[in-house]
């Protein structure tokens, strides 16, 4: 059995948790720890919270998941003000092995070990495929996109910046909201609308009256999806539609024949994934609607997959 320490570093919360590993099974996570980012200077700061926690001396192994791309000398998160010295921070953490993945690389390798009861049907066949690519994806402080390719029991995780490829309008509604985002941050990406801030951004273009911001992103989201607001419901509508565009587009970029969405933002508004407001745009590939139509889309209701693929993506490097 080995000991790790397992992190998902996100944009709004670092988590943290003890994972057990038997170089063959689905690790076991312990209980998880949960800081928010803009509370803490850096990464340093977080992990010396939950050292201070865990009851225990930390492991001297560890495996972080990262929303930020694995480049460079700094890992530079694009919705956070955190910045990782990438060949330096195993050192200043006190860690003999680390592994360093992007956080939907980590939701990928998570989503090769779900089980029964862990993947709802949202779309087509009731299970993803158990070979060939799978899109995963998912909204949250931004839009985490990764490719999981199976071939037997050969598992490979291609990580993606795919949430960073231009929005595509359909309809004159959505012209205007590219132009108003294009005016403000230089272009219009996906992220920029299917993600816990998108909303906040079309629901100010539309002329929502309400003053929220990045820190209040989750009060915008529950009036959306509750209807006490009009306005962000209707900007919750438009996101969904645009998810489902954005996440055809991408299955059919990755070669997919099934797509695995995931994280709570997506879990929360499950009944609004399976309306035809989501799956008319899923679907609408011309030629291809046919192949659209067979696509497996599951949702992962597994609540902290960042952690668990990074563990396994640790097994995977250094047992397998």
């Amino acid at each position: 059995m080995t000991r790790i320490v397992v992190g998902d570093i996100g944009g709004t919360h670092a988590r943290f948790a003890l994972a057990t590993l038997d170089g063959e099974g689905r690790p076991a996570l312990g209980p998880m720890k949960r800081y928010r980012t803009r509370e803490y200077p850096g990464l340093e700061a977080a992990w010396a919270r939950f050292a201070a926690e865990a009851g225990e001396p930390l492991p001297r192994d560890a495996a972080l998941a990262v929303a930020a791309p694995i480049e460079g000398e700094v890992l530079r998160f694009m919705n956070s003000d955190w910045r990782i010295p990438r060949f330096e921070i195993a050192g200043a953490l006190g860690l003999e092995r680390l592994t360093l993945l992007n956080d939907f690389g980590a939701v990928a390798h998570a989503v090769s070990a779900l089980g029964e009861g862990e993947l709802e049907t949202i779309l087509g066949p009731a299970a993803l495929p158990e070979s060939g690519a799978i899109s995963v994806m998912g909204p949250g402080t931004g839009l985490g996109v990764a490719i999981l390719a199976r071939r037997g029991a050969d598992v490979t995780v291609i990580e993606t910046e795919g949430a960073h490829i231009g929005f595509a309008p359909l309809d004159p509604e959505e012209e205007e909201l590219a132009d108003t985002l294009a005016a403000r941050y230089g272009r219009a990406s996906i992220e920029r609308i299917v993600s816990g801030p998108g909303l906040i951004d079309i629901y100010a273009h539309l002329g929502g009256a309400g003053d929220y911001q990045a820190s209040r992103a989750g009060d915008l989201w529950s009036a959306a999806i509750d209807g006490s607001d009009a306005i962000a419901a209707h900007a919750l509508d438009i996101l969904v539609r645009c998810f489902g565009a954005a996440a055809g587009d991408l299955a059919l970029a990755h070669g997919a024949m099934g797509v695995a969405i995931t994280g709570g933002l997506a879990n929360r508004i499950a009944h609004l994934l399976r309306t035809p407001m989501f799956e008319s745009r899923f679907t609408a590939k011309g030629r291809y609607r046919e192949r659209m139509q067979r696509t497996a889309v599951m949702l992962s209701t597994y609540p902290e997959p960042g952690l668990l693929g990074a563990a396994i993506a640790f097994q995977r490097e250094h047992f397998d």
